[in-house]
């Protein structure tokens, strides 16, 4: 069920001590005054999608990542067949069908699950609360900032960087180049630390189940 849609204003927003120019494009796009939130993050994700300037691009994921975290998940659940738009941001959880490859951003305010594989590269990343995919992979300086994130096997190359603020659990983790890994908890059977920032937190090595084998006795 939606949740009570949040109308920003621009007391609103001083009362959450937004910058100057936050308030100024907000003034700029809606000189009423006040907007919802979600078409406020819509806004910042067609500003981010189509903008040819980085340090641009950057302001508006920013800006769309202060708002998420000061206020509470208010939209449905999406499931995307796959990303049609370099830049998804979306205020709840996201579910991702089909792969993501490429230089793709994805900013969610909930769990967001990848049911296949992520292979970003560029300056781009994922932001959300919870990340779970079967293959996580990163080049170049992409990232993914989560509190726990899942998957079968993550790699990281070139400067690119992930930051879990409590697990990670994986079977397979490495990091090659300048590329970094950090967790509070590292729970992997499998680990390659060959990188110059290399593999950091409590790493918990976990023996591959002895119940590999079929156990079913069924005649």
């Amino acid at each position: 069920m939606q949740k009570k849609e949040i109308v920003l204003t621009l007391g609103f927003l001083a009362e959450k001590d937004a910058c100057k120019l936050g308030i100024e494009e907000f003034k700029k796009w809606y000189p009423s005054g006040s907007a919802p939130l979600s078409e406020v993050l819509r806004k910042l994700q067609e500003l981010a999608s189509t903008s040819a300037d980085y340090d641009e691009y950057e302001i508006y994921i920013e800006y769309a990542k202060w708002l998420l975290l000061r206020f509470p998940s208010t939209q449905k659940p999406l499931v995307l067949n796959e990303l049609t738009e370099k830049v998804i941001i979306h205020n709840g959880n996201l579910t991702i069908k089909k792969g993501v490859n490429g230089e793709y951003t994805i900013i969610s305010n909930g769990n967001l699950n990848i049911k296949s594989s992520a292979n970003l590269t560029g300056n781009t990343y994922i932001w959300a609360k919870n990340v779970k995919g079967q293959n996580i992979t990163l080049y170049d300086c992409a990232g993914v900032d989560a509190k726990i994130i899942d998957a079968t096997n993550i790699a990281v190359y070139g400067n690119a960087a992930i930051w879990a603020k409590k697990t990670i659990d994986a079977i397979n983790i490495a990091a090659y180049d300048d590329a970094g890994i950090s967790a509070q908890k590292i729970n992997v059977q499998n680990i390659i630390d060959d990188s110059y920032d290399g593999i950091y937190g409590d790493i918990n090595l976990i023996r591959p189940s002895s119940n590999s084998q079929n156990t079913n006795t069924a005649s």
